[in-house]
């Protein structure tokens, strides 16, 4: 086939994808974690960006505006370029927010892979699913973008597939891969269940278990949806709360 028919193919499909995003409401807004970098611009105007959205803001004599496509020299003579309304992350910033407590480094920013890794599932439960499919789709056209965008762009820079993975990751039409089944890691859920329903299900047909499990469930969803999946997540917090609750009362 040619060229021209895979580039046609492409870009139908991501009018698609646009287009399914546009017509479900969004739901939550993407939560930023982590701290802003802050710089001085040349002409003492201070520079923030977020490590998430990666927009830089200007700040200058009360008023913010987003900083303009194109290179700008920093107070110390360093310089920082703008494209698409994004920043191409320099050294220092990347230091500075692998550094923030609690962040993932290594997904910071990678909206295309989070997405992923939400509709998809840890083990790719759900990789058959329309939402993961779209969402791979996405990625590798996201990929493409970026093997394509100049030398200094980055290690993973933004694109136009970056900013529709960042919307999609609060959309209803991608949502948490519900059969998805907990990682190998321990969480405050995974502990309640263990306690209550026991190590090999031997109380699984006590009253606590089911809740116990479905409480897991939620907090699965709720990592997959995380920048940071080893973090405490809202449900996880309760879960840590149940061991005073006698409902929830151990496997004998």
């Amino acid at each position: 086939m040619s060229r021209a028919f895979f580039i046609n193919a492409r870009n139908g499909l991501r009018r698609w994808c646009i287009a399914l995003v546009a017509v479900v409401p969004i739901l939550v807004a993407q939560a930023a974690v982590g701290g802003a970098w802050t710089g001085t611009l040349h002409d003492g105007s201070v520079l923030k960006v977020d490590p998430e959205t990666r927009r830089p803001m200007r700040y200058d004599n009360g008023g913010t505006v987003l900083l303009w496509d194109g290179t700008h020299r920093l107070e110390d003579g360093s310089v920082v370029i703008v494209r698409d309304g994004a920043i191409v992350p320099t050294e220092g910033m990347l230091e500075s927010w692998t550094a923030e407590p609690g962040a993932e480094p290594h997904m910071r920013g990678r909206y295309c892979e989070q997405l992923v890794r939400k509709t998809c599932g840890f083990n790719d439960e759900c990789a058959r699913g329309q939402p993961c499919v779209l969402a791979r789709q996405l990625l590798r056209m996201e990929r493409e973008e970026q093997r394509r965008a100049p030398f200094d762009s980055g290690l993973y820079p933004n694109t136009a597939s970056t900013s529709e993975c960042l919307d999609a990751m609060a959309n209803a039409a991608f949502p948490a891969c519900r059969d998805s089944k907990p990682d190998a890691r321990e969480t405050p859920c995974s502990k309640l269940v263990e306690r209550v329903c026991g190590k090999d299900g031997r109380c699984a047909s006590s009253p606590a278990c089911d809740p116990a499990r479905q409480l897991m469930q939620m907090e699965t969803e709720e990592r997959l949806e995380s920048v940071d999946p080893d973090a405490r997540t809202s449900t996880g917090a309760e879960c840590e709360k149940m061991g005073d609750n006698a409902f929830f009362k151990p496997c004998d």
